[in-house]
């Protein structure tokens, strides 16, 4: 298991001349330019595409694909990828970097991150992302090695996907949240808000003075700030939770704590500057691997070693087509399914489930929510979801119900009328059928419907919904006893009362000749609530 760091190569030898290119970008930004910032990366649904064969070779005799963050002053963050990045990698490292530079309301140098990404952008920012550490010296000691860019690497064997087996069993040291926020820390956070920086040495120094954290041997006191903060990030967010070493520190003992409630109690000064720049949780918006089968848990549970990480999470989609699950936090969590049929089951907090296409595209029934287009969102069965964020729009989730009310009386088939539905309580689906049985075989009957419920005496049976009422039609028993009827919702009678979020209550009467007395009985009531 490889739970160290690599003290050595944090930060690209070109951020020593940061100043200099600072400043030469700041008096003309053409002089930081050595990556075009207009790659279109809009043609590939996750945002990676093949590096242009127009890239200087410089970058393409290296890396063969590509992705960015656009900054607001319209340059590229850019993320150069080697062969054996997976493209989940990737997108996994692009959205931490987001998450870094996401604005946390009411934080002191976080809620306004503006300048930190123009400065990036301005710096020509680059994640350098290589295969493994060989590779990565290979082109470093080439012409990579003195382009025009600032430069943080990152290796594919140092990098892990929410789900994937190593996620699931820690079995890889993950360096991602580590490396990235290096380039956010040093193309950004250093010159943006050189008080900030300032406020990180001091705690490294007091934390070194206290005899709790310990830089590796050779490491420059320039770097040790880089290093210290993304020890306690590390550890807040859960990355070493799991006690690796079992030691109770982390970073193979660069760190003598592992978890947030020890980093918290030990290191407050630490864990309060960091979270000047970064919010409680991580809130980045992941996706799953797309290898992984079963359910994922965002909860803790302490038998299940993954979850002391995944507790923090806010925002995890499924992704492939394995018929997995996920269950939320107590958080507010941003949840989404894959191609499968998935079973995704939100906490204690304010739970949103997020869908590809547009609203119209989703039959809603009950607790279930089906995509009608094949190969994207399959049929999704929801517990405890407050929303659904549709491309279009974002509804609240009542997938309607369908609640039976009111007696019925036994009637000439021995036994009382039950009426029933099957399809969709999505109107936008039009595909109702009501059930009544068992009724006397083969004779007529109707179902009709009504805004108000009722109990009263009629005919052999009970009425239960009240005046006015709309009847839907004649139709017949089957030889069996089964009384059906397939509703149209464009049908002139109904005339457009089934609308999305109404309540109705329906109810069957039928012919029942062999009873005697009124000749005609009826079934109990059904309460429908249409989804929303």
């Amino acid at each position: 298991m490889n739970d160290r760091a690599s003290p050595d190569r944090k930060l690209s030898p070109g951020s020593l001349l940061l100043t200099a290119c600072a400043l030469a970008a700041a008096s003309d930004p053409a002089l930081a330019q050595s990556l075009p910032d207009d790659i279109d990366i809009t043609t590939s649904p996750n945002g990676v595409v093949p590096l242009p064969p127009t890239v200087d070779p410089v970058f393409t005799n290296i890396f063969d694909r590509y992705t960015k963050i656009t900054a607001p002053n319209g340059q590229a963050i850019h993320f150069l990828l080697q062969s054996q990045v997976t493209d989940e990698m990737a997108v996994r490292a692009r959205e931490v970097m987001r998450f870094y530079l996401t604005d946390v309301p009411g934080s002191q140098y976080g809620a306004d991150k503006t300048d930190v990404a123009n400065l990036m952008g301005l710096l020509e920012a680059a994640l350098v992302y290589f295969n493994n550490e060989a590779a990565a010296n290979q082109a470093m000691n080439g012409p990579l090695g003195n382009a025009d860019i600032f430069a943080q690497d990152l290796y594919a064997t140092e990098s892990v996907v929410e789900a994937s087996w190593p996620y699931l069993f820690n079995t890889v040291r993950d360096a991602t949240l580590e490396e990235v926020f290096h380039l956010v820390h040093g193309a950004g956070i250093r010159w943006t808000f050189p008080a900030y920086h300032q406020e990180i040495v001091a705690a490294t120094n007091a934390a070194i003075a206290a005899g709790f954290y310990f830089p590796p041997p050779g490491l420059p006191p320039w770097d040790r700030p880089f290093e210290y903060i993304i020890s306690v990030i590390d550890v807040y967010y859960g990355f070493w939770a799991h006690d690796p070493d079992n030691d109770g520190t982390s970073f193979g003992g660069e760190y003598t704590f592992n978890t947030r409630a020890a980093v918290e109690a030990g290191d407050p000064q630490g864990v309060t500057v960091m979270r000047k720049f970064l919010p409680e949780h991580f809130s980045a918006s992941l996706t799953a691997a797309a290898s992984f089968q079963g359910t994922f848990l965002l909860a803790f549970d302490g038998g299940v070693e993954y979850t002391h990480k995944s507790r923090y999470l806010t925002d995890l989609r499924l992704w492939g087509s394995h018929p997995s699950g996920l269950v939320g936090n107590d958080l507010e969590n941003v949840l989404g399914g894959n191609a499968g049929d998935n079973a995704i089951a939100g906490g204690g907090g304010t739970d949103t489930v997020v869908f590809q296409g547009p609203r119209a595209e989703y039959v809603v029934s009950g607790n279930q929510v089906a995509d009608t287009v094949g190969g994207r969102d399959g049929t999704d069965t929801l517990d405890a979801v407050e929303w659904l964020e549709f491309s279009d729009q974002t509804v609240p989730f009542d997938g309607g119900s369908a609640v039976s009310y009111c007696t019925s009386s036994p009637n000439s088939s021995g036994a009382a009328a039950l009426i029933s539905h099957s399809g969709s309580l999505d109107v936008s689906a039009n595909d109702l059928v009501l059930h009544a049985t068992p009724v006397p075989p083969n004779q007529p009957g109707i179902f009709f419907y009504g805004a108000t419920p009722n109990q009263v005496p009629f005919g052999n049976g009970t009425l239960c919904v009240s005046q006015p009422v709309v009847r839907l039609g004649v139709t017949f028993a089957s030889g069996l006893g089964e009384l059906d009827f397939e509703v149209d919702n464009q049908a002139p009678a109904i005339g457009g009362d089934f609308t999305a979020g109404s309540v109705w209550n329906f109810q069957a009467w039928f012919r029942d000749p062999a009873a005697g007395d009124a000749t005609y009985d009826l079934s109990d009531g059904l309460r429908i609530t249409f989804a929303l």
